[in-house]
C-alpha cells in the first residue's frame, strides 16, 4: 500500500513540473558560462550579466523581437526574466561616442 501511494505521489509531482520550451536566448547565456538559468532570479542574471556586459548586448538584441510579441506569461519563464535582466544592463552600459573634437565658443563671433 505505501509503494502504491509513494508511486501515486511521485506521478502526481512530476505532471506538476512545469517544462519550457528550448530557448536560444537562453541556450546564448548558458553556454557563455551562466550556469543553469532555470531557477535563477532576475537579480542573479543581471549581476551577472553586468560582469558579461558583451553578452547582455547580444541578448537584448536577440529579446527585441521575442519581446514585442510577447504575453504576459511570458515574463515568468527563463527566457522573460533573462530578457528583462539583458536589457537592465544593456540599457545602463556606456557607450564611448567619438567626436571630431571642434570646440565651440559661446556667444556671436
Amino acid at each position: 500500500m505505501m509503494r502504491v501511494l509513494l508511486a501515486v505521489a511521485l506521478t502526481v509531482l512530476a505532471g506538476c513540473s512545469i517544462s519550457e520550451r528550448p530557448s536560444a536566448i537562453v541556450q546564448r547565456a548558458e553556454t557563455a558560462g551562466s550556469g543553469n538559468l532555470a531557477s535563477a532570479s532576475v537579480q542573479g542574471m543581471q549581476s551577472w550579466l553586468e560582469r558579461h556586459r558583451d553578452v547582455a548586448a547580444d541578448l537584448d538584441r536577440m529579446c527585441a523581437p521575442v519581446r514585442e510579441k510577447a504575453n504576459a506569461e511570458w515574463l515568468d519563464t527563463t527566457e522573460g526574466r533573462l530578457c528583462i535582466a539583458s536589457r537592465n544592463v544593456a540599457t545602463s552600459t556606456f557607450k564611448r561616442l567619438k567626436g571630431d573634437h571642434k570646440t565651440y565658443g559661446a556667444g556671436w563671433k
